[in-house]
């Protein structure tokens, strides 16, 4: 079927111009209606070419065969269409009415389906009122339950009357009931809440500069470096210190018969830090794999009410994965409040196979410090490590890591009037 575009009046207009004057003109149709028809003759070309001399718009003309053209046309354009017909020797039929107009006298005869189409958009207003979903984005260190159970308190929770929401008395009843938080925003999006929240970070101990303080051992190691900005150090390089020793006193001596004067000690101390850690480690090592076998149990969400459509919740299978997928009905972006939630259980098999020992000591090894290095200070750098194992049996190894860090342990105390 071929297709070729026919807007004579349009032709001196620039490309983009034309093509939103179309748009424009098809719309304004729609809303008025208009005909698709079929236009059949010798030269039906000739035919598109007195309605372009006498400005009688037609879009979407298709060139059905040599002799048969289908296009749209006005209402009102098809009544001066006779004399043309006749003029140019073709035959018009009308293959369907289409636009609002005609639509609106279809729903008029069927004043059942009618009835039941305001009906929906009244019910979809109406439970667009309530809050049917809540999703919290942001919990780091709090969890999304207890966040959940300080808002319901607020008045926003599931079935809530959305309009009776308050975004900024709920800011503030929050910030105050949870001393964790340092910001939270609240998202009103049809009968779906989002809510983005931001965990305050606890500023550490500030010291005035009035206050006069010691440094002393955060944790054991040997001093390896120092950089003192203010007190008296009391040790010195590759000296072994204890949690707790003091590093830098705060209390400077001062000449025979004068008292001694107070200080903030001020500086870093580095020293090197030796961690431990010790496991067993199997020989065997898991080679899980999936067998085919795949369930899959759907639960409908209706209004805050969940209808699970199985009887056993869990799945059949001793080992598997789980996928997790979720689909809402919405309308025009807005969350109607019905969704499904589908989880696929997929069965999983396990093959043991067994290591050497130099492999599964390495691959322990790498653990362990992995780690170590979790637990260390983010500005602590490892200068070195070893490790050593002892097999325990034919099948368990048992590996012991000792790394070295090099890290500032210097930590600040108030001396005690």
């Amino acid at each position: 079927m071929k297709k070729f575009s026919f807007v004579a009046p349009l032709a001196a207009c620039p490309l983009s111009e034309r093509s939103y004057h179309m748009q424009l003109t098809r719309l304004f149709y729609f809303l008025r209606g208009y005909l698709v028809i079929t236009v059949s003759g010798r030269y039906p070309e000739r035919f598109l070419n007195v309605c372009a001399g006498r400005h009688i718009f037609i879009w979407n003309t298709f060139s059905c065969s040599r002799h048969l053209i289908r296009c749209c046309i006005s209402i009102r354009g098809f009544r001066l269409l006779p004399p043309i017909a006749r003029k140019t020797g073709v035959h018009i039929k009308i293959i369907e009415k289409r636009g609002l107009p005609i639509w609106l006298n279809h729903a008029k005869k069927r004043k059942l389906f009618l009835t039941g189409l305001l009906l929906c958009l009244l019910f979809t207003v109406l439970i667009n009122q309530f809050v049917w979903k809540m999703e919290i984005v942001g919990c780091e260190k709090l969890s999304v339950t207890y966040i959940k159970e300080q808002l319901a308190e607020c008045g926003l929770k599931v079935g809530a009357f959305r309009p009776r929401i308050d975004e900024k008395k709920i800011q503030t009843k929050m910030l105050l009931a949870v001393p964790e938080l340092a910001w939270l925003w609240v998202d009103k999006t049809g009968s779906k809440v989002s809510i983005q929240v931001k965990e305050r970070v606890m500023p550490p101990d500030i010291f005035d500069p009035h206050d006069f303080c010691h440094l002393i051992a955060s944790k054991d190691g040997v001093i390896d470096s120092m950089v003192i900005k203010n007190g008296e150090p009391v040790i010195s390089l590759g000296d072994t210190v204890r949690k707790g020793d003091l590093l830098v006193s705060g209390l400077i001596l001062s000449e025979k018969g004068v008292d001694p004067r107070q200080v903030q000690s001020e500086g870093s101390v580095y020293a090197r830090v030796w961690y431990e850690e010790t496991k067993a480690f199997s020989l065997w090592v898991p080679k899980t794999t999936e067998t085919g076998n795949i369930s899959k149990k759907t639960t409908l969400h209706l209004f805050g009410l969940n209808i699970p459509f199985y009887r056993n919740p869990s799945p059949q299978y001793t080992e598997f994965s789980t996928t997790t997928s979720e689909r809402e009905l919405s309308l025009f972006g807005y969350h109607l409040g019905i969704g499904l939630s589908t989880v696929k259980y997929a069965e999983l098999h396990t093959d043991y196979e067994k290591s050497t020992v130099d492999s599964t000591v390495e691959s322990g090894a790498r653990k362990l410090l992995s780690a170590i290095d979790e637990i260390t200070p983010p500005d602590a750098t490892c200068t070195n490590s070893r490790w050593e194992y002892t097999v325990l049996d034919e099948d368990t190894v048992e590996v012991t890591v000792i790394a070295e860090y090099l890290e500032n342990i210097a930590e600040k105390v108030r001396i005690e009037k």
